[in-house]
């Protein structure tokens, strides 16, 4: 698992498997053992707080150019 989260470095790969844990959490809840709910809703966590990180730094670049711009 440390293997995969090291792989979700950019937004949009962390942001893809987001919505295939939610998708899979949606159409599998009766038959996904607790300890995997769990190990997934974890994940989704980590995968949430880089989501919000890169939107962050997007944000200050953008706060950035557009300061330099004026």
């Amino acid at each position: 698992m440390t293997t995969k989260k090291k792989s979700k470095n950019t937004f949009e790969e962390a942001y893809k498997r987001l919505e295939e844990i939610m998708e899979e959490l949606e159409v599998k809840a009766e038959n996904i053992p607790l300890e995997k709910m769990l190990s997934l809703y974890q994940e989704s966590l980590e995968l949430l707080k880089i989501c919000r990180d890169k939107l962050s730094e997007a944000e200050l670049k953008i706060e950035k150019i557009k300061s330099e711009s004026n």
